[in-house]
């Protein structure tokens, strides 16, 4: 049997439109409000949900919430389409537990394609939540007995030998699921950025909301979740225990404290991945300045063996000038013409020498300016780690150097 894909809109033309586009591929049903799709949605699960916002008597962010609140449709992928496209309304959309976001008017081939992805990571994000629950309940086992800052203490041992996003992601969300936190993150750094939550790589309006975190606040509360940035990471928790003032503090400071680690780590990873660069350099120049010298070298040799030809063969010149007795001025001008030709031959291989050694000069110099900037980078990396050993002290001690509201 097809795929069910439940439209709700109030609007007849888009949803026979809709049907229209992918009434081939997929089944189709139709509710015009937002009451009648929830109840549509618990009478018959669908595949997907394509969901418009503004209708009569309840809304589609409405509609949204009470489907993800729903333990029976909360895994339903739901799509908002519609004419509002201010980032607010976006947020809104993502707040209420959308997974994607398209304005209207829109593109066919995009939205096909989305459905399409949506159903094919759902599924796979089905199977990872199934493997990452049993993953859970055994760590949460191993871990009954270990406490909130060995949680984190433990975080930044396993994440101190992490030279990759994925890597690190992976860290905070072992981390993440011993303090029983549903969480989403990003990680920037460079050119690289990763999105990524439990059940595997994050939804496009997800990603773009995580995206956006990046220029606010350190904490911020969004509704039932609190986001936690940092200039390389940006955390969101959806299940802060708001109800438990005792424990929402608590997941505040540790929180801030994972965040800011992580933050370091990510700025150590980033000189370390640089200093490797760099070394690299150096090994390049190192190799052409071997390769420049053994040429120097061969070249001097070559010089020192035609000097050596040039003043013999001025000798025997001079000496084959002298085998008659007495000079007549012819002669004492041949023999002054071949001791000139000799000292402009020699003074040739002299300018070569000169040339040659401007060049060794020019090498030195690029070899020291390269020197110069890896000792400067290995300094920045020394004053970058000594910073997280001040982040475990904090994390061991319980005290937290950021101030929370």
């Amino acid at each position: 049997m097809s795929p069910l894909i439940l439209i709700v809109d109030d609007c007849d033309f888009t949803a026979i439109y809709l049907e229209g586009l992918i009434g081939d591929q997929y089944r189709i049903r139709h509710c015009a409000d937002g009451e009648s799709g929830v109840a549509a949605a618990l009478a018959e699960l669908p595949s997907v949900v394509l969901m418009d916002v503004e209708m009569p008597g309840m809304d589609g962010y409405m509609a949204c919430r009470l489907l993800k609140e729903n333990p029976v449709t909360r895994d339903v992928p739901v799509i908002f389409l519609s004419a509002r496209v201010e980032p607010a309304d976006r947020l809104a959309g993502y707040e209420a537990g959308g997974e994607d976001y398209i304005a209207k008017p829109f593109e066919p081939d995009e939205l096909t394609r989305k459905i399409d992805v949506l159903l094919r990571n759902h599924q796979k994000n089905r199977e990872l939540t199934q493997r990452v629950q049993w993953a859970t309940d055994a760590a949460m086992t191993a871990m009954s007995n270990v406490g909130d800052s060995g949680i984190i203490m433990r975080l930044l041992a396993e994440m101190m030998a992490s030279l990759d996003f994925r890597s690190v992601a992976d860290c905070i969300m072992r981390a993440m699921e011993a303090f029983e936190l549903d969480v989403s993150l990003q990680l920037r750094g460079g050119d690289e950025t990763l999105s990524w939550s439990r059940e595997g790589v994050c939804s496009p309006l997800e990603e773009s909301v995580l995206g956006n975190m990046a220029s606010c606040a350190r904490i911020v509360d969004l509704g039932a979740r609190s986001a936690f940035n940092y200039p390389r990471v940006s955390i969101i928790v959806r299940n802060m225990p708001r109800t438990n003032p005792e424990h929402y503090g608590r997941v505040k400071d540790n929180l801030a404290k994972v965040a800011e680690a992580v933050d370091v780590h990510l700025q150590s990873l980033g000189r370390v991945k640089s200093a490797l660069r760099r070394g690299d350099k150096l090994l390049d120049l190192l190799q052409r300045n071997m390769d420049r010298l053994q040429e120097i070298e061969s070249r001097y040799r070559t010089q020192r063996a035609a000097s050596s030809q040039i003043l013999n063969s001025l000798v025997e010149d001079i000496e084959r000038s002298f085998v008659s007795l007495g000079l007549t001025e012819a002669q004492e001008r041949d023999l002054q013409e071949r001791v000139r030709n000799a000292i402009d031959e020699a003074q040739s291989l002299y300018d070569q020498e000169v040339e040659a050694d401007g060049a060794m000069r020019s090498l030195t110099e690029e070899f020291n300016a390269v020197l110069a900037e890896e000792s400067r980078e290995r300094e920045a990396l020394r004053a970058a780690s000594a910073a997280v050993p001040q982040a475990v002290a904090a994390a061991d001690s319980g005290d937290s150097s950021i101030e929370l509201f």
